[in-house]
């Protein structure tokens, strides 16, 4: 896991979002493991996360926003970047949402 203040120390952006509508997003991105990693997560990391998010979103690729912060979290638990588990999501039967 990186340290998150070695991250906001060095922040120039970030991107604000509501951590509990993430975790639906990260299990839709097949990352079940690190869903339940980021539910323990306290603040500061959070706030990291959110930084990593920009360096994503701002990046090359053309990433939209909810991939951009399930990458960060993904980069953020694990210590590197690598690709989701998925690259749609794929959301319960159950679930209402629009992809």
């Amino acid at each position: 896991m990186l340290d998150p203040e070695k991250i906001l120390e060095g922040a120039r952006g970030s991107v604000s979002f509501d951590r509990d509508s993430l975790l639906p997003e990260l299990l839709a991105f097949g990352e079940v493991e690190n869903a339940l990693v980021y539910s323990k997560l306290d603040e500061r990391a959070v706030a990291a996360i959110g930084v990593l998010a920009m360096n994503h979103f701002a990046g090359p690729g053309n990433v939209f926003l909810d991939k951009a912060i399930c990458l960060a979290i993904v980069e953020f638990i694990e210590g590197q970047q690598r690709p989701l588990r998925r690259k749609r999501r794929i959301y319960p039967k159950g679930d209402q949402r629009e992809v």
